[in-house]
């Protein structure tokens, strides 16, 4: 029940901080924020906890890596298409790939039940990026947003195992927000140079509240992952798009037709299928 309220409430947090992202005007400059400001909040913690070694610290290098192609796949998906279209579809395709990174790679048992949900679940976000493929721009959007779900997928595999390989959860947490970070730092400015940081500048009174969220978001992910049910857990934070299709329809005015809210009711019936399971 931890691992759940832990994954449910990131899910609802990672919703808010991409609509956010939708809604700017700069959002290499957000996404900026969110990861230096992240960041900063656990820079204190850093002071009390060791430096993880061996196979932490390479997970670790390699998360950040993998951050920096998914910051710049995600940008450029909501540069080309409607939030109700690439959040859904670069959120949904995750699990399936993070499905399949924990049965080649983490040995974990995946059960009839947890293929189910996470075939529910990831068909059902994928089919609301679906319905909207005549907008224009989607066809583009949509790609960029597949492309979003491998790294979203690949993360997941590396960080759900990188914090196991501690013995305190929080050091994991703590440092994977420091190489963050730096990932969002390094992929803002070499797509949009200096200029970002001016941006950035600007949109300085959102740093406090996006680098709060940001932190509470990923490190309640990365307590949950640590319990456990990896593959389970994974895509029940996918069902972040019902809380982001809910605020896209409050916020951004976007209509919800009788097919996306089939893909929505499938969602919900995998987040049920995979809790159960």
């Amino acid at each position: 029940m931890s691992a759940l309220l832990l994954i449910m409430a990131s899910a609802f947090i990672h919703a808010i901080l991409n609509l956010l992202t939708k809604q700017a005007e700069d959002k290499f400059a957000v996404r900026l924020l969110i990861g230096t400001c992240s960041a900063a909040l656990t820079l204190p913690a850093l002071f009390v906890l060791p430096l993880p070694r061996g196979l932490a610290a390479i997970l670790l290098l390699a998360t950040a890596v993998v951050h920096a192609v998914y910051e710049y796949l995600l940008v450029r998906s909501y540069e080309r298409a409607a939030f109700s279209v690439a959040y859904p579809v670069a959120r949904g395709s995750g699990p399936l790939f993070a499905a399949l990174g924990v049965m080649c790679v983490l040995n974990q048992p995946v059960g009839g039940f947890e293929i189910l949900g996470i075939a529910l679940v990831g068909g059902g976000v994928v089919g609301l990026g679906w319905s909207q493929r005549k907008t224009a721009g989607a066809w583009s959007g949509m790609a960029y947003a597949l492309a979003t779900g491998c790294t979203v997928g690949a993360y997941t595999l590396i960080d759900a195992t990188g914090v196991r390989a501690v013995s305190d959860p929080f050091v994991y947490v703590a440092w994977f927000f420091v190489a963050y970070g730096v990932a969002v730092l390094g992929v803002a400015l070499a797509a949009r140079g200096r200029a970002v940081l001016v941006s950035a500048r600007r949109q300085i009174g959102w740093a406090p509240l996006l680098g709060t969220l940001a932190a509470a978001s990923y490190g309640a992910a990365l307590l949950a992952y640590r319990m456990g049910g990896t593959a389970r857990l994974a895509a029940l934070r996918e069902t972040s798009v019902l809380f982001g299709t809910g605020l896209a329809v409050l916020f951004l005015h976007e209509r919800m037709g009788p097919r996306r809210w089939l893909a929505a009711a499938a969602i919900a019936l995998g987040a049920m299928v995979l809790a159960g399971a």
